[in-house]
């Protein structure tokens, strides 16, 4: 199963990898997280293409089977609030949806062994798209 190419700023991959580095313990979707972060394309953050999920986005996407869109926002686990619509990176379709473009697609694998496919249908809202670099 090949995966769709990702694209991430590099304060979110530098802030990525120091949460991971301090974990205790990594679970295995901050592994596959990791490998993630390893084949992604760096960019500045300004350079982020307006249509890619980065970190604090809000992407409206489908989880197959199912054709109804649902709308995420993308957040950093001292972030999640558990509010609805928050998902957290370290959680299997928040680490699956980093880094990839309005109409990819990408098959993840869930903690029960089962696979998902989660396909971006828009981007929302990206703070890079607004300037915001913070």
């Amino acid at each position: 199963m090949s995966k769709p190419q990702i694209i991430l700023s590099k304060q979110d991959l530098n802030r990525l990898e120091t949460m991971l580095d301090n974990q205790p313990k990594l679970t295995p979707t901050m592994m596959q997280l990791e490998d993630e972060l390893a084949r992604a394309e760096v960019v500045a953050p300004e350079n982020v293409p307006v249509n890619v999920v980065s970190m604090n986005a809000r992407v409206s996407l489908t989880i197959a089977p199912s054709k109804t869109a649902s709308e995420i926002t993308l957040v950093y686990p001292h972030e999640f609030k558990g509010e609805k619509g928050q998902v957290n990176i370290v959680a299997p379709i928040g680490a699956a949806i980093l880094g990839l473009a309005e109409g990819q697609s990408i098959e993840w694998p869930q903690p029960d062994g089962q696979i998902m496919k989660v396909t971006i249908e828009k981007v929302l809202y990206q703070p890079e798209r607004d300037g915001n670099y913070l």
